[in-house]
């Protein structure tokens, strides 16, 4: 160290103060991180307390964490609610069929604008993204007319098929980006072999997409399952109506029952939080990667 002009003790002093600060950062990182966590997990945490609160204790001054006595009853009126079960059976038919449309949907017209060279190619893959840019309340009536015309209006299909306009323009996205990076080599050796299209998506491109396909399902699933505005709008009463329109009942003339609210809720969550608990390494992977070209 003396060579350089630098004694030891100057040169331990400067990696002590590299390693303070990276500790530093470290620290204001995972101080900002825990912020956040607590501010998202907080709502959760109030609507638990509440649906575990009997009615005439959910009002008292001052607010409770923990709930004294608990009681489940909420809980078990809001599973044994047949508008709620109703609700509940809706919104899984229209998100598995949205999430399977939109998988579908996504692959062929993903390898379309990958793989084949066609006038207007770049325009129409730009107008696909652009249609992500109006807001839902722009679109509202034109939806509402076409399935007038259709005679969609109060149907799930009629559910599938406006969500899907609000799906497939990410879902091409994504997917084409995972596409894009795949060695047309081995699709070119596959087909040599005697593999045709179906095949080659199946057997081939569609294994190595996995990240991107699971990123399409869950936010085709999440926004079916969740989507509020456009189940109110195209559905009229009890029999078509999805779970999240299905909340709105327990809002009524003598108040909001927050109670039975709360547990519903909470209830609606848990499907979503588990298919994204299971899911999530694969899906951070297919956003990141998926849209590395476009």
């Amino acid at each position: 160290m003396k060579r350089y002009g630098i004694s030891s003790r100057q040169f331990g002093s400067a990696s002590w103060g590299r390693r303070t600060r990276r500790v530093g950062q470290y620290v204001l990182v995972y101080a900002f991180g825990l912020v956040f966590v607590l501010f998202s997990l907080v709502p959760v945490l109030w609507g638990l307390t509440t649906s575990l609160t009997e009615d005439s204790k959910i009002y008292s001054y001052p607010p409770r964490w923990i709930p004294s006595p608990v009681t489940f009853g909420h809980f078990i009126s809001v599973m044994g609610d047949p508008l709620i079960l109703r609700g509940f059976t809706n919104t899984v038919i229209i998100s598995v069929l949205t999430t399977l449309l939109a998988l579908v949907i996504g692959i062929l017209g993903a390898y379309g604008f990958s793989r084949y060279r066609f006038p207007g190619r770049t325009p129409l893959l730009w107008s696909v993204l652009f249609t992500q840019l109006f807001p839902r309340v722009v679109v509202i009536v034109p939806f509402f007319i076409t399935l007038r015309h259709l005679n969609l209006m109060n149907t799930k299909q009629g559910l599938v098929l406006v969500y899907l306009m609000a799906v497939f323009p990410i879902a091409i996205w994504l997917i084409k980006g995972f596409f894009d990076q795949f060695p047309i080599e081995v699709e070119e050796a596959a087909v040599i072999d005697g593999c045709s299209v179906p095949q080659l998506l199946w057997r081939i491109v569609i294994p190595m997409a996995r990240p991107a396909l699971v990123a399409v399902a869950m936010y085709s699933f999440i926004l079916a399952w969740n989507e509020f505005l456009f189940a109110l709008v195209f559905t009229q009463g009890v029999s078509q109506r999805p779970l999240s329109v299905a909340l709105g009942f327990f809002i009524d003339q003598n108040g909001i029952h927050w109670g039975d609210l709360m547990a519903a809720s909470l209830l609606m969550s848990i499907p979503s939080i588990l298919v994204f608990a299971f899911s999530q390494k694969l899906l951070v992977r297919g956003l990141s990667e998926g849209a590395v070209k476009g």
